[in-house]
């Protein structure tokens, strides 16, 4: 006779068996997030070749710590020349100061049209901003609501374009009332007092 043998299997209840396959559920899950970390990592480490295989190589790729040169707009000159303007009226015996740096502004502003022309633009500004805190800060004007305005918009510019627009140690130049002419410096001298019979 044949010995049967009973073998005893392990008996698994339906808690086991449903517990069993959510926790492979979890661990796929696991899986693959830490697939999805691993791809975006590699992306992050390799972002320069994978952006110039996608752009092309010609594409500039701003380094760590290069900032933008701030650039001059034609608003920002819009905004001064009318605070300019409106100042001129306050202060009509220094219309030789406002004229010139009115005209400063203009050839600015064509040149900020033109392609390449915003550094000689930037300077013609940097020049007006100067000349102006120098008017304003003379002892013989006296401040105005216009002119406090022009001071505001001024500092607004040097504080967009990092321009340096120091007076404070500069000396005190004489105001100019008319511009000074080639034709008035070329006159030859008289003297009232010295007779001539020729």
């Amino acid at each position: 006779m044949k010995d049967s043998k009973t073998f005893e299997f392990a008996k698994k209840h339906r808690e086991d068996v449903i517990d069993t396959l959510q926790l492979r559920l979890k661990e796929r899950r696991v899986l693959y997030a830490l697939l999805l970390i691993l791809c975006v990592t590699f992306a992050y480490e390799n972002s320069n070749l994978l952006l110039s295989y996608v752009v092309g190589s010609a594409h500039p790729v701003p380094e760590l710590g290069e900032r933008r040169k701030p650039q001059l707009k034609a608003d920002m000159l819009k905004r001064l020349d009318r605070a300019l303007a409106e100042t001129s009226e306050d202060y009509p015996q220094y219309w030789a100061v406002f004229s010139e740096n009115q005209k400063l502004l203009g050839e600015a502003a064509g040149m900020l049209a033109e392609e390449g022309g915003a550094d000689s633009a930037r300077d013609r500004v940097a020049r007006v901003v100067v000349s102006m805190k120098e008017f304003a800060a003379h002892p013989i004007i006296k401040p105005a609501k216009n002119l406090e305005k022009l001071s505001a918009e001024m500092a607004s510019l040097q504080r967009v374009l990092k321009l340096n627009a120091d007076v404070a140690e500069s000396e005190l130049k004489p105001l100019l009332f008319v511009r000074e002419s080639a034709v008035g410096g070329a006159q030859s001298k008289r003297n009232l007092f010295e007779y001539s019979l020729r």
